[in-house]
C-alpha cells in the first residue's frame, strides 16, 4: 500500500467533507487535523453526513495504532470535534485504538455560515 503525502489526504478529505455544508475554515481545521494523524498512522473506515441538506453532525469512523498516542493527543484538544469515542482494539492485547469523531453545528457555526444582516444584532429599544 503506496503511503500518501498529509497534502493528499487533506486535499482527499476536503472534498469528501464538503458534503456536510460546513464552513470553509471549520472544514480546513477539521480536515488539517485528521491529516496530520493521518501521519501517525490513522485510517479512516467510513464517515456519515446526518441532515443532508441541512447539516446536523458529521461523524467519522478511524483506527489508529495504539502507541500513537501523540496523534490521539492532537484529535482530542481540536475543539471541532463535539464528541470522541475512544475504544481500544485487538486481540489478546489491544494494538489500536477505533475512534468515532463527531461534528456537530453549533450556534458559532450558524452565525459563521449564515451572519445577521447588520441592525439585526441589537435589540429593539
Amino acid at each position: 500500500m503506496e503511503k500518501r503525502s498529509f497534502e493528499d489526504v487533506e486535499k482527499e478529505l476536503l472534498t469528501h467533507l464538503s458534503a456536510a455544508n460546513l464552513p470553509k475554515d471549520h472544514l480546513a481545521g477539521i480536515s488539517r487535523s485528521i491529516a496530520a494523524s493521518y501521519n501517525s498512522g490513522l485510517q479512516i473506515v467510513d464517515w456519515w453526513v446526518f441532515g443532508i441538506p441541512a447539516f446536523e453532525k458529521l461523524v467519522i469512523q478511524a483506527q489508529l495504532p495504539i502507541i500513537e498516542t501523540k496523534a490521539l493527543q492532537g484529535l482530542v484538544q481540536n475543539e471541532a470535534f463535539k464528541a470522541i469515542e475512544i475504544h481500544r482494539k485487538g486481540i489478546p492485547r489491544p494494538d489500536f485504538f477505533q475512534l468515532q469523531l463527531t461534528v456537530e453545528r453549533t450556534a458559532t457555526l450558524d452565525r459563521q455560515s449564515h451572519p445577521r444582516p447588520p441592525g439585526q444584532n441589537k435589540k429593539n429599544p
